[in-house]
Order: C-alpha cells, then sequence, then structure tokens
C-alpha cells in the first residue's frame, strides 16, 4: 500500500483519474464498507448458527437441543464458552473467506473495534430473545466469543476470498 501511495505522489501514473479512484477504493476500502460487509456475514451466520446451536435458550426453525447436547457434557457452565466460540467465531471464519484482502487488512487493523462491537451487540440481543443471563454465563459465553473470534484476526495466513462480496 504505501508503494502505491509513493507511487501516486511521484507524478508518473498515467492513468485516467477515474481508474485511479477506483483503484484507490479497492486497495483503501472505508471501515464503514468493511464493516457493513461484516454485518451482513455476521446475520448469515447468525441464522445458521441458531439453527444448529441454541443460544440462552433461542433458537431459530428446530426444536431440540443441537449441538448443546454435545457441549452441554462438558458442564453447563463450559457450555455457555462453546456456544459462544461457535456464533462468533463462525462469523470471524466465515468473514476471512468472504472478505477480500484488502478488506482483512481493514478489519484487522480495526480489530478491537470488531470484536467488541459484534460480540457485545450479539449478547445484547441474545439476552433480549432468550432466557434471563446471569452475569456469570454471560461472561462465560463473551470469553468463548472473543477468544474464537480473535484466532482468524491474529492468524498471519495470506488469503485469497473464495467469493467477493
Amino acid at each position: 500500500m504505501k508503494d502505491f501511495e509513493s507511487f501516486l505522489e511521484s507524478g508518473h501514473a498515467q492513468l485516467p483519474t477515474s481508474a485511479l479512484e477506483n483503484l484507490k477504493k479497492e486497495i483503501f476500502p472505508s471501515l464503514s464498507l468493511v464493516a457493513t460487509k461484516l454485518g451482513l456475514i455476521h446475520l448469515f451466520s447468525s441464522v445458521v448458527t441458531l439453527m444448529l446451536c441454541p443460544q440462552f435458550g433461542f433458537r431459530l426453525f428446530f426444536d431440540g437441543h443441537g449441538l448443546m447436547h454435545y457441549f452441554m457434557a462438558a458442564g453447563s457452565v463450559a457450555c455457555f464458552g462453546f456456544c459462544g466460540a461457535f456464533y462468533l467465531g463462525t462469523s470471524f471464519w466465515l468473514a476471512k473467506i468472504f472478505l477480500g484482502e484488502f478488506e482483512w487488512v481493514v478489519l484487522r487493523k480495526n480489530s478491537v473495534l470488531a470484536l467488541g462491537s459484534v460480540s457485545l451487540l450479539s449478547l445484547g440481543v441474545l439476552s433480549m430473545l432468550g432466557h434471563e443471563l446471569s452475569f456469570e454465563v454471560g461472561f462465560v459465553w463473551l470469553l468463548g466469543a472473543l477468544v474464537s473470534a480473535a484466532i482468524p484476526l491474529l492468524t498471519q495466513v495470506h488469503h485469497r476470498p473464495l467469493m467477493k462480496i
């Protein structure tokens, strides 16, 4: 990115201004665009994960316990940590797969904002939709969610998106 900026400042760029502007938008995506795409990915991921694993007693479209049956084998408190990890981790792994390379760089630079906002908004919405929520349960869910969502943000593997959205 710094090479591109120095190239533009050198005056050797012989491209039309519209092409340069399109190139700038591609290389330097705005935070609002990346946040919107992350929000859409999280919305899709939430629907899928809520079909597979209830969060605080709330499940979409199906009856039964889903993955919670397997997570409960580790204990009820650990189950909340695993559920949070599955719920938010799925969103950030899908974001790593579908966001472009430069969008992922913007997300990584703003990882504290992304992790904090998505996890706390999710916890708030799920606590309103589900049963009552104690501090201990919310803390364990949030801890599992943050750890699993931070893993794709911390990995240094260069990627190419499977699909660009």
